[in-house]
């Protein structure tokens, strides 16, 4: 069986997350300066750094007053330009980073300078939180479905470098002014669900698909209100060939509106569409499909096993109580054999030679009389037509067709069901 729909994950920022990144840019600018001119003084058990010149200082000043982030960008370039070997570089890469997170999230064409900026200063600060933490967001959706290797290596790397420092950043210390508790432990399971999604996204791409179902998983615990991320598992899933849990996900993501990142629309429409003709080509019916919808629709993961029977499991239980009631009824055992030979390749000739004028079952193999159960008279009070169901008591097999009426004394003996 194939399916084949959505295959990558673009990672949204989620809206309370934004409480924690508007707050890291913020506090690159704000610790740029403060450290720009605290060093400029000289701190205890430090080599003082200096400014080149007074211009380079002014020019300093000049990018932590300004608000534009795409003005400041463009004075950063300046300072760089001119003067590439400065006693600030730290200071010059923070502002860099929280400028560049800014326009990134709007510029796609600034995106790959943010990652190449991270990436420089985690060589130097392995343990940089906002460096990594940009990398993670940025470098799924730069490298799409075929990302080269080191960018893969370096999401990795930066995931688990945010994913050890979450508890430290998000700890109630940390909390800024004005921000409830609940959303600040909200932003931290944003933050946390993101950089599992990163992996995710690593692992998948790296073909390793196990991983990648785990911390998908692990995601969706962190923060269930991605639809984004139901989208991206579900087709994991699908490749795996693990059909109750792929459809959950489709389901999920079909679904799930908002209010955290979800699909557009119309891609909704058509997942919905996919997942309603991919389950009833699994389970070979409908029947169930709108329950799994509804507990799609509040719940991003199984709240409990997916009872979702394929076609062939269906077909091969049916076999076996066939099998079994075979072997236990002999009169069931010829009418099948004879229903069978009816209605295959060679039916008609089977019909000429074995059953037209004869006598069925005529004590054939032992069997007297064929038993089945009535599942319909007709018409009721004197009926000339008896519908029986031999292989399934609720699904008609034979009709017996009389010429006159049943006498009463029959009806006694022909009861429905």
């Amino acid at each position: 069986m194939e399916f084949s729909f959505v295959r990558a994950v673009r990672p949204v920022l989620a809206s309370g997350a934004l409480i924690l990144i508007t707050s890291l840019a913020s506090a690159n600018l704000a610790a740029a300066q403060a450290a720009g001119t605290q060093a400029a003084a000289g701190q205890a058990g430090q080599p003082q750094k200096n400014w080149k010149d007074r211009a380079e200082y002014d020019l300093y000043v000049k990018i932590t007053q300004t608000t534009d982030a795409k003005q400041r960008l463009e004075l950063l370039n300046t300072w760089r330009d001119k003067y590439p070997q400065t006693d600030f570089q730290a200071e010059r890469n923070q502002a860099y980073i929280g400028t560049l997170g800014q326009i990134a999230q709007s510029d796609p064409s600034q995106r790959q300078a943010l990652i190449d900026k991270c990436g420089e200063v985690l060589k130097t600060d392995p343990k940089n939180f906002t460096a990594a933490y940009y990398l993670t967001l940025m470098g799924p959706q730069v490298g799409g479905n075929s990302p080269p290797p080191d960018l893969i290596t370096q999401v990795q790397g930066a995931a688990h470098v945010v994913l050890d420092q979450a508890d430290t950043m998000f700890s109630p210390d940390k909390k800024k002014p004005g921000v409830s508790d609940a959303d600040w432990a909200k932003a931290k399971n944003q933050i946390v669900a993101l950089e599992h999604t990163a992996l995710g996204w690593a692992a998948s791409a790296g073909k390793d698909n196990a991983t990648a179902e785990n911390e998908y998983k692990a995601s969706l615990e962190a923060n269930p209100d991605q639809g984004t991320v139901s989208a991206a598992y579900a087709k994991l899933l699908m490749d795996e060939k693990k059909y109750p849990e792929a459809l959950f996900q489709y389901a999920r993501a079909a679904e799930y509106s908002g209010p955290g990142p979800s699909v557009p629309a119309a891609t909704r429409t058509q997942l919905l569409d996919y997942f309603n003709k991919a389950y009833t080509q699994y389970h070979g019916s409908a029947q169930g499909a709108d329950q799994l919808l509804a507990q799609a629709k509040t719940s991003a993961l199984p709240q409990g096993p997916l009872n979702i029977t394929s076609q062939a499991d269906l077909a091969n239980a049916q076999a076996d109580v066939i099998n079994k009631r075979i072997e236990s009824d002999p009169g069931f055992k010829l009418w099948y054999t004879i229903k069978q030979s009816l209605t295959g390749d060679q039916g008609d000739q089977f019909f000429n030679s074995n059953v037209k004028d004869a006598e069925i079952p005529g004590g054939a193999e032992g069997v007297k009389n064929f038993t089945g159960t009535v599942i319909s008279i007709d018409p009721p009070d004197h009926p000339t037509k008896v519908v029986l169901g031999i292989e399934d008591p609720t699904k008609p097999d034979v009709t017996l067709e009389f010429s006159q009426p049943l006498p009463a004394t029959a009806l006694d003996k022909i009861k429905v069901g």
